[in-house]
């Protein structure tokens, strides 16, 4: 059947970690001769495009990943432990795959401390997890703190494979220009914090509503911009900031394009990352890259130069911004060079390898059934 693999992930727009990763990886795996076709999950799955297959609902998304696995296709999801729905798609994509003796590859993305994994054994969140693990015949994820996390529902160590989505070509950007609404706000504003949200409960919207009204009583000339809700969020975020009274010190974008997205943080005083549940976080190194100061909470795998806040702990965020504010050079120079790896390349190797030896299996077992 040759090099073939259904890629089962989010294509942009909008972009994302995920994004960025799929991108890279489809890339390196074109250029090795690999069929490679994406069935998108994301924001636009709907819409009908050439660059992917759509994705209309449930029973279409399982047929079209029957008819690729029947075609000789093989399987590479992503799953993380915070939407029930994604770990559906998850199992049953990586069932049909099995059960038409094709590779399954499974890459459990976000941190190691999510809503629905890790789980207290004997729940049945746990069970659901013990199962899904044991179906594919490789696991990637992005650290070893979850490996450790997957590893306690006893699948050999030897299938699980760190390796972080962040790749070099993550930061290779041009600058955009910005949209003249954003000029302005950086204009009337003596520094801009930067953060990336979601209208979702692990971006801590409250918390951080929070800590920009205290922050803005003391410095009403510094400014906020949040960037990244979905379209379908962005009423429920501007409801949510008028709620707030803060819509006068935010400037609210949706998902922009990378370039974008990398130019509005590299003219940013710092990044203010509220989650902790997602892990290796790619904006995280791409800011310390791009020399931008991180104040992130702390989910114990933040990489060397964040300045770190305890989640929940107001006060300790905003000493982390005063300092920003005050001694913003000194914290510019005490980041260290972040090295870059080509974790694309890794990945491609990886599933090259684990694809052709189950193919190579396959192809013996079929001869010797003939024989």
């Amino acid at each position: 059947m040759g090099k073939r693999i259904l890629e089962i992930g989010n294509w942009p727009p909008p972009v994302c970690s995920w994004t960025m990763s799929l991108v890279g990886l489809r890339r390196e795996l074109e250029a090795r001769g690999w069929d490679c076709p994406v069935m998108n999950l994301n924001e636009n799955r709907r819409v009908r495009s050439a660059e992917y297959i759509d994705v209309q609902g449930g029973w279409d998304f399982f047929w079209k990943v029957f008819r690729h696995v029947r075609r000789g296709y093989a399987v590479h999801i992503r799953v993380n432990g915070e939407t029930k729905k994604g770990y559906v798609l998850a199992l049953g994509a990586l069932l049909m795959a099995r059960l038409g003796r094709r590779p399954a590859l499974l890459t459990y993305g976000g941190g190691h401390q999510q809503s629905y994994f890790p789980a207290r054994k004997g729940t049945f969140r746990f069970s659901a997890f013990w199962l899904l693990f044991r179906i594919p015949h490789r696991i990637y994820c992005n650290s070893e703190a979850v490996k450790e996390v997957l590893l306690t529902t006893g699948i050999p160590a030897e299938r699980v494979e760190p390796i972080p989505h962040f790749s070099s070509y993550y930061v290779e950007f041009s600058p955009a220009a910005l949209p003249m609404e954003v000029e302005e706000f950086y204009r009337k504003h003596d520094g801009v914090f930067f953060s990336y949200v979601c209208f979702r409960k692990e971006f801590a919207l409250d918390f951080l509503a929070e800590a920009i009204r205290c922050f803005r009583a003391e410095f009403p000339k510094t400014g906020f911009l949040l960037v990244g809700p979905w379209d379908r969020e962005m009423d429920a975020m501007k409801t949510f900031l008028a709620e707030q009274k803060i819509e006068d010190a935010v400037c609210l974008l949706a998902s922009v394009p990378h370039d974008l997205f990398l130019t509005l943080l590299s003219r940013s005083l710092a990044y203010i990352r509220t989650p902790v549940t997602d892990g290796i976080c790619s904006s995280v190194l791409e800011s310390l890259k791009l020399k931008v100061p991180v104040l992130a909470a702390e989910n114990s795998t933040r990489p060397a130069g964040a300045a770190l806040w305890k989640e929940g702990d107001l006060e300790s965020l905003l000493g982390l911004m005063k300092d920003t504010v005050n001694n913003h050079a000194a914290m510019v120079a005490a980041i260290p060079e972040i090295e870059l790896e080509d974790n694309a390349k890794k990945l491609a190797d990886s599933i090259e390898r684990v694809s052709l030896k189950e193919q190579a299996a396959r192809d013996v077992r079929e001869a010797s059934v003939r024989t």
